[in-house]
């Protein structure tokens, strides 16, 4: 690969979904000796984060919580990003931007330098505890429509919401043939089996129970666009992307983008075709999991595009992008 300071890099920030029992473990010790952040989070949650995430709490369920996952996520995330910055595996020159998949928006905003570590942490908190709280009392779900394009699902559902005068809602464009749909359970049920009478093969519901980048979340979005007046925002060091924005939004632009962010869709695949367009060269998501580097894969290839994608699932994946970008 060229040097590193002549690359192109877009970092992407995965978001709730990604979670797993025993995610990062395989080199939270790495981790630990780099940076504070996990020592952090377990004393803002009062319990060690490493149980939750490795079901050896009190509660072994806990990361199937909106809470527990949000704030799980975000911390390994941001400790994955200090280690690579502080060993200067990852260089500020070469990062074209910094982009999250809605929870990832603000491990990226962390990434960025918008907040410290524990203020972030503190707002992601307070994100999942509203998001905990109207999961009891809306029981939203969220599924992904794969093999189908955009059109169709996006006729279909308005077909079904005219004759049916439900609420179901597309959330996430991820792919060319993965849409996201997000409503309350019982209308999402019903609209899943309107989908496969016409024609809809493989619907899979997500990690998540919560109605996400739809107008069902304006309470929440009011009671954290509230929340966000009383923080204080630093200079950035780094480009922010919003996927629901689909630009640069300014500083003082984005409490309000990350006020409306969780009732408006992602669209991640116009989002990827933009860095394309800019000759972006190497995507690397930082997190658990490999859901955005899969997606950015398939989209580049749907371009005839040729780019360095690279995750941090495991410690394999981290040696393999340490070794590469050194």
């Amino acid at each position: 690969m060229d040097n590193k300071n002549n690359r192109k890099t877009v970092l992407m920030f995965p978001g709730q979904g990604s979670q797993y029992e025993g995610m990062g473990m395989d080199y939270i010790d790495l981790l630990n000796k780099s940076n504070n952040d996990f020592n952090i989070a377990s004393d803002l949650l009062g319990e060690n984060i490493a149980d939750v995430i490795t079901g050896n709490n009190v509660n072994s369920a806990a990361l199937d919580n909106t809470y527990y996952s949000q704030v799980s996520i975000f911390t390994l995330s941001a400790a994955i990003n200090d280690y690579l910055f502080e060993k200067k595996y990852l260089d500020i020159s070469s990062v074209l931007a910094v982009m999250g998949h809605s929870l990832g928006d603000y491990s990226a905003l962390y990434s960025c330098g918008f907040f410290n570590f524990r203020e972030c942490l503190e707002i992601v908190a307070y994100r999942g505890k509203l998001m905990a709280d109207a999961n009891e009392k809306m029981d939203g779900m969220m599924a992904a429509v794969l093999g189908t394009d955009y059109d169709t699902i996006k006729n279909l559902l308005a077909n079904y919401r005219n004759s049916s005068n439900e609420e179901i809602y597309m959330a996430n464009y991820n792919d060319y043939s993965q849409i996201v749909i997000s409503g309350k359970r019982d209308n999402m049920e019903k609209a899943i089996g309107f989908l496969k009478e016409n024609g809809v093969r493989k619907v899979i519901p997500l990690k998540v129970k919560i109605a996400s980048h739809t107008p069902l979340m304006k309470d929440v979005s009011e009671r954290l666009g509230e929340y966000f007046k009383g923080i204080v925002l630093n200079e950035p060091k780094l480009n922010f992307y919003s996927t629901t924005y689909l630009g640069f939004p300014k500083r003082e632009e984005v409490k309000s983008v990350m006020k409306d962010q969780l009732v408006i869709p992602i669209n991640w695949v116009k989002s990827i075709e933009y860095f394309l367009n800019q000759k972006a060269d190497t995507f690397i998501e930082i997190g658990p999991g490999k859901v955005l580097s899969n997606l950015v894969r398939r989209i580049s290839e749907k371009n005839s595009l040729d780019v360095s994608v690279f995750n941090t699932d495991k410690l394999s994946d981290l040696n393999n992008l340490i070794e590469s970008v050194s």
